[in-house]
């Protein structure tokens, strides 16, 4: 069987599922509820994608780098249920007992560990499968053996679907978004320059570098808009981009799915 490694988004996936059982008052009953169908979509994720390989990723709690060089980056977020939080660690216990490997590693958000992750196993020629709701993983798609996948849509993602989401290729998704911005995670755009507008900019100029040496090619309205946001431009850009390059210390080896 060819190598398929599964990556799941611990708390993308989790989050979601337990917000689905709003209904449920009983807050200790919630989170056991949440801890079932979690090992429910896991179960069904491995039926469908059939991995060799499988690990669920989550993040550390404290700051990281992107709040040491931008102190607002995800300011305002909703808060996770103090319930929820502390029941965590009894989630990784729950998947482990299931024989499903578990990460974490402190000081790091798990899109960064995911992203490394994904692009090691996927340049050795192994399939990954990234199960996330979360856009920013759509910048890896253009590596062939990357794939996305949205557990609650039940949609696939690959670099052909990007071009006709973003107008842009998956190489061209953190200058996109250092022009648009990403306020889910509060990282600033240049205001006024929305989807539109930023793709009619990089049908010409791909790169914040390329865009702003070549400004003067641009209308007045736009040169407008771009005027004094080159730093705030690169530095968007790079709390967009994800580290494919963290020294985690596991092997793939170790992540094996071993089924009962």
């Amino acid at each position: 069987m060819d190598k398929r490694l599964l990556i799941i988004d611990g708390l993308n996936l989790i989050r979601r599922l337990y917000a689905a059982l709003e209904s449920e008052q009983d807050l200790a009953r919630r989170v056991e509820r949440t801890q079932s169908v979690s090992i429910d979509a896991l179960i069904k994720l491995i039926k469908q994608i059939v991995p060799s390989h499988i690990v669920v990723v989550f993040d550390a709690s404290g700051q990281t780098w992107r709040h040491k060089i931008f102190p607002e980056y995800k300011l305002g977020r909703v808060p996770m249920d103090d319930a929820l939080l502390e029941s965590l660690p009894d989630f990784a216990t729950v998947f482990r007992y299931n024989k499903i490997h578990c990460l974490r590693l402190a000081g790091w958000e798990a899109d960064d560990l995911i992203a490394t992750l994904a692009v090691k196993a996927a340049n050795q020629g192994v399939k990954s499968y990234i199960v996330s709701t979360d856009k920013g993983f759509t910048q890896l798609l253009d590596n062939e053996n990357i794939l996305q996948y949205d557990y609650f849509a039940k949609l696939g993602y690959d670099k052909i679907w990007v071009p006709g989401k973003y107008g842009v290729q998956a190489t061209q998704l953190t200058d996109y978004w250092a022009l648009v911005g990403d306020t889910t995670n509060r990282i600033p755009g240049v205001k006024g320059i929305g989807p539109k507008t930023a793709m009619s900019i990089m049908k010409t100029h791909s790169t914040i570098e390329s865009i702003y040496q070549n400004v003067t090619s641009f209308s007045d309205r736009i040169q407008h808009l771009l005027s004094d946001n080159y730093e705030q431009c690169l530095l968007s850009r790079q709390l967009v981009s994800l580290k494919v390059d963290v020294e985690i210390g596991v092997r793939l080896s170790q992540l094996a799915y071993q089924p009962v």
